[in-house]
Parts: structure tokens; C-alpha cells; sequence
């Protein structure tokens, strides 16, 4: 069975783009799916007198999970109409230790907010940057008034036909990688 690494890329504690990649792993009955929590990771911020020598543990565990899986959905804040500080900070660390550590992977990239705006203007940038890393983004998705359309933790209506047909192309690229 084909594996997926779903994550979120806020260290909030109660990150709704969490809730968001929460409840996209339940939609998916095709792949084994794996939700990586992220909000209470502690990473340094990245700094060149650091490398080489030291790697964040959480770094090289994130690195693991990346190999072991096939296929990744990652949901990202907004802050200040670009990604949050706290997963650009994960993206300096990880091309620092290998320029495709997505290896060529087919990715849903994710994003939600309270704002009508669904936090879609970072995603132009992350589509840009994720291939850096080797990903392969395949499908984007945005939720637009987080607070008025995830209803008891569950979507409905267009969104979750939406949210669904996103995950297909998702597991349509998963399987034919």
C-alpha cells in the first residue's frame, strides 16, 4: 500500500491548517496515511555558522519520514502573505542536507485561514519553492473562512467536493509514481 506524509507547516497550537491536514487524512481510504505534528517542534532558526556540523534531530527524523513515503499533502499558514516563518525555517534546513529531499514526490500543497482569502496568496511562492526541494505539486487547495466552513471539524458542500477532488489527483500522481 502506498504511503502519504501529511503535516502542517505551523508551529500555533491550535494551528487550523492542522485541523485542515487532520481531516484530509480521513478522507483517503487508498493509502496508508501518516499525520506528522509539528506544533511543538523546537528548531533552530537556520544560520550558515551552524553548517555542517549540526542537523536538528527533528530535522533528521522529518528527512526519515520524507523517504518512507510516497506521496505528501502539506497545508501551510499565511503570514504576511507569504509561508510562516516556522516551515521556511524547515525548508532552509532541509536543502541544506539535500537539494530533493521530496525526490521528484507528487505533493497536495494545502492552506486555509479565517479570511476570505484562504491564505492563496503564499501558494504561488510554495509552488515555486516546494520543486527546489523535489516535489512535485500536483494539486493545490485553498479554504477560504476556515471558521464558518469547518463545521464540528468536518467539511461539507463544495469545499469537501472540492477538498476531494484534489486528494484524488493526489493519489491518481501517488500511483502512478
Amino acid at each position: 500500500m502506498k504511503r502519504i506524509l501529511a503535516f502542517a507547516g505551523s508551529n500555533h497550537s491550535r494551528s487550523i491548517n492542522h485541523q485542515l491536514v487532520t481531516f484530509a487524512a480521513t478522507l483517503i481510504h487508498e493509502a496508508e496515511v501518516t499525520v506528522l505534528d509539528l506544533r511543538s517542534w523546537d528548531i533552530p532558526v537556520y544560520s550558515i555558522d551552524m553548517d555542517p556540523d549540526e542537523t536538528p534531530g527533528r530535522i533528521t527524523f522529518l528527512i526519515e519520514q520524507l523517504k518512507e513515503h510516497d506521496g505528501f499533502i502539506l497545508a501551510s499558514p499565511e503570514h504576511n502573505s507569504g509561508p510562516s516563518a516556522f516551515l521556511k525555517n524547515i525548508f532552509d534546513w532541509l536543502t541544506r542536507r539535500s537539494k530533493r529531499v521530496l525526490d521528484g514526490k507528487p505533493l497536495l500543497l494545502m492552506a486555509t485561514s479565517t479570511g476570505r482569502g484562504g491564505a492563496s496568496r503564499q501558494l504561488p511562492y510554495l509552488e515555486g519553492a516546494l520543486p527546489r526541494l523535489g516535489a512535485e505539486v500536483v494539486a493545490t487547495y485553498s479554504l477560504p473562512s476556515f471558521n464558518h466552513t469547518m463545521v464540528d471539524g468536518r467539511l461539507s458542500g463544495e469545499p469537501l467536493a472540492e477538498l476531494q477532488s484534489r486528494l484524488a489527483t493526489l493519489l491518481a500522481a501517488v500511483n502512478q509514481a
